[in-house]
């Protein structure tokens, strides 16, 4: 049961890398060769107040997706909101990544266009279409979308806008999974429907009868009829064969992975160094796996960004310490 936990927790901690180095390498080229002055100019919320209006949108975004998960039983509607808001995530970082590696532009109506612009709408239709026919490929437009959220409100933020952002939103993130619960309404709701809001690793192990302990055994011993009853071939004969089926799912939000990407490039615009923000990131990583932890611990559901927060705080009174000497 440790292999199945552990397996999981490298796959989780992977793609949260994945979304932070690549977002951050992302920024760097966006960035390249801008001024402090440039980039500063840029920031849309450059003040702590500002972050407030974000946060209250958040807030009314979610009690009304809270709303339409209870209401609507469709799938339309589901699949049209999805697609909307990977095709202007994804849309964002294939822009980027095609003005790296195709910086070329034509001529429409007299007008010219980016070569990266044509190439970027195309790549995140097919992103979309690719998602729904191919149900298995939620993580990888999950790990897009979360990318283009980071580095898109990265370059929105001041630093000290993001940070106040990320410490208010930390609080709701604790208040919405222990409190009104709701933020685990919805992450059901997204995980039963598949949605790309969400990245998981989902499995089941057969581990020998004989390796549960009391506590797990007697578990096993209540559901063993509905298993018997309802599960399928497969099942029932790990069942009669002395194995029980053991299954596990870990899902991390797309919001939890993208926030401290934002964080990390907001601090790029700070000295246009690399150091603070892989700082940032470095220390969001600990504090991702102290979750992971915690969760295997306790088995409860928890909210990711506090303890991501909390990394992110050490990461960055180390760099500060370190640099004040």
């Amino acid at each position: 049961m440790r292999a199945i936990e552990y397996r999981q927790l490298l796959q989780i901690v992977t793609m949260f890398m994945i979304v932070q180095f690549f977002g951050l390498l992302l920024a760097t080229q966006l960035y390249s060769g801008q001024t402090f002055q440039q980039l500063t100019s840029t920031q849309v919320v450059s003040s702590s107040t500002s972050a407030l209006f974000y946060i209250a949108y958040v807030v009314i975004l979610a009690a009304v997706l809270l709303l339409v998960f209870r209401i609507y039983k469709g799938a339309m509607l589901f699949i049209l909101l999805e697609g909307a808001v990977v095709f202007i995530t994804s849309f964002f970082v294939f822009l980027i990544v095609f003005e790296v590696l195709l910086p070329y532009s034509f001529f429409a109506y007299g007008a010219q266009v980016p070569m990266a612009l044509p190439l970027a709408i195309i790549c995140s239709a097919f992103l979309i279409a690719a998602k729904n026919k191919w149900q298995r490929l939620r993580n990888t437009a999950a790990i897009i979308a979360s990318v283009g959220v980071g580095v898109v409100l990265g370059s929105t933020f001041s630093f000290l806008a993001a940070f106040v952002f990320m410490l208010i939103l930390a609080v709701y993130d604790f208040i919405a999974v222990f409190i009104t619960k709701h933020m685990v309404t919805m992450a059901r709701a997204m995980s039963e429907r598949n949605l790309a809001f969400l990245v998981g690793v989902h499995e089941i192990e057969a581990v020998p009868e004989s390796a549960l302990n009391k506590k797990e055994r007697s578990e096993y011993l209540r559901e063993k009829p509905v298993l018997v009853k309802k599960g399928g071939p497969i099942i029932k004969e790990m069942i009669k064969r002395k194995l029980v089926p053991v299954p596990a799912r870990v899902e991390l939000g797309t919001g939890d992975l993208a926030i401290p990407l934002m964080l990390a490039v907001s601090a790029y615009t700070v000295y246009l160094s690399l150091l603070l923000s892989l700082s940032i990131i470095i220390g969001a990583i600990f504090g991702l796996i102290f979750t992971m932890w915690l969760l295997r611990k306790y088995r409860i559901v928890l909210p990711a960004i506090p303890p991501i927060l909390f990394g992110i705080l050490i990461a960055m009174a180390i760099y500060f310490l370190v640099g004040s000497i």
